[in-house]
C-alpha cells in the first residue's frame, strides 16, 4: 500500500475539532464542521477504522510524580538512520521516535522512571542498537505546550473555544490540578483508554463489571485532577501540513519563559519544551509547505528576544506518536499493534 492521500476537506475539520476536544460529543463535532450528526458519525467510524486517527489517553508521567522525559538524539551510520529508529520505537519507554534530517539522524522522546532507568537505556539497551554511532540526551524541565492542546489552527478561535469548554482534563501546561492516587479501578479503566479514548461509559462498565456512572465518576475524576490527558493521534499531512520540523533553540535564560509562551501560542507548534543542554528550548511544528516552515522561523521565532541560535531538523519521517507506531508501508496510517 502507498502512501495515505491528504484527507478531504470535511474529514480534515472533524479531525481538527477532535484535537480540540478529542472526547466531543458528535453533535457538537457536527455543529463545529457544519453538517449532520450521521454524517459525522459516519466519517469518524471510517477514519478510526482505516488506523487514520486514533484518540488514547495516558497519565501525565510529572504530574503523577513517577518518572521524567527526555529527548534522545542520535546520530546514525549511512543507510541506518530508519532501523535504528524502528528499534528505538519498539522501547516502551519512548513516546515519541522520528527520522530527521539535518545535524541529527534520530530523535525520540523517552518517558523514564529515574535517572537509573535512563542509564540502562543508554549503557545496556542503546549499545545494542546496531549502526548508532553518537547520542546525546536533554532533560525536559518545562513543558510549554504539548500535542494534547493542539489543534493545528483549522477551526476558528470562537469554535476552539466552544469545544473547549467542554473538556474536563488539562489541555494546556502548568494548569494545577488535585492531588489522585490510583486505585486498581482506576488503573484497569486507564488501560481501556489507552487505545481508545472515546469508549462509553457503558462500554466500560460493562468490561469491568461497574455501572456506567461508576466507570464515568472515576474517569472524570482522573482527567479533572490533571493525571489522565487525552489526545486525538493524526499525522500532520493528513490533515494538509505535511512539512514536519524539530526545532532546538538557544535561548538567553532571562527570556526562556517569555519565549517558551510565545511560541507554545503559536497554532502550528505541536510542542515546545524548556530542556537541558546547549539547546535550551526544543519542540515540533507542523505547517502546510516550506514557504510556511521559512515564515515561522523568519516572522515568528525570529522576532523573539532572547533567541541565540536556532537549528532546524526535518522530520523526514515520525515513525511513533503518543506510543503509537505507524505502519512501514503507509507511514500516515497506524499500525494495528500499538508500539510496545
Amino acid at each position: 500500500m502507498g502512501e495515505t492521500a491528504a484527507l478531504v476537506d470535511l474529514d480534515r475539520n472533524i479531525v481538527a475539532a477532535l484535537l480540540a476536544h478529542p472526547r466531543c460529543r458528535i453533535s457538537a463535532l457536527a455543529a463545529a464542521v457544519g453538517t449532520s450528526a450521521p454524517t459525522v458519525s459516519r466519517r469518524l467510524t471510517w477514519l478510526i477504522e482505516q488506523n487514520l486517527v486514533r484518540v488514547v489517553s495516558v497519565i501525565d508521567q510529572q504530574h503523577a510524580g513517577i518518572g521524567f522525559a527526555v529527548f534522545l538524539r542520535l546520530r546514525c551510520l549511512p543507510g541506518a538512520s530508519a532501523d535504528v529508529a524502528r528499534a528505538v520505537a519498539r522501547w516502551s519507554e519512548s513516546g515519541y521516535v522520528a527520522v530527521v534530517g539535518g545535524d541529527l539522524d534520530c530523535t525520540a522522546q523517552l518517558n523514564v522512571r529515574s535517572t537509573r532507568h535512563l542509564m540502562e537505556l543508554l549503557n545496556e539497551r542503546l549499545t545494542k542498537v546496531p549502526g548508532v554511532v553518537g547520542s546525546s540526551t536533554a532533560k525536559i524541565i518545562r513543558r510549554f505546550s504539548t500535542p494534547h492542546g493542539w489543534a493545528a489552527g483549522r477551526v476558528s478561535e470562537a469554535t476552539l473555544a466552544r469545544l473547549r469548554t467542554e473538556r474536563l482534563d488539562h489541555w494546556t501546561e502548568g494548569a494545577s490540578g488535585d492531588t489522585h492516587r490510583l486505585d486498581e479501578l482506576d488503573r484497569a479503566l486507564v488501560a481501556l483508554l489507552a487505545n481508545d479514548g472515546r469508549r462509553t461509559w457503558r462500554d466500560l462498565g460493562a468490561a469491568l463489571g461497574i455501572q456506567p456512572a461508576t466507570a464515568r465518576r472515576r474517569v472524570e475524576t482522573l482527567m479533572s485532577s490533571g493525571l489522565l490527558r487525552l489526545r486525538t493521534v493524526v499525522q500532520p499531512a493528513l490533515i494538509g501540513q505535511p512539512v514536519v520540523a524539530l526545532l532546538w533553540l538557544r535561548v538567553t535564560p532571562s527570556r526562556l519563559e517569555a519565549v517558551g509562551h510565545a511560541l507554545a501560542a503559536h497554532p502550528h507548534v505541536m510542542n515546545i519544551a524548556a530542556t537541558t543542554g546547549l539547546s535550551n528550548l526544543s519542540g515540533e511544528i507542523a505547517v502546510g509547505d516550506d514557504d510556511a516552515l521559512y515564515g515561522f522561523l523568519t516572522d515568528e521565532v525570529g522576532r523573539l528576544p532572547g533567541v541565540a541560535a536556532v537549528d532546524v531538523s526535518d522530520g523526514l519521517q515520525v515513525i511513533k506518536r503518543a506510543s503509537l507506531v505507524f505502519a512501514d508501508e503507509d507511514p500516515e496510517r497506524i499500525s494495528e499493534v500499538r508500539g510496545a
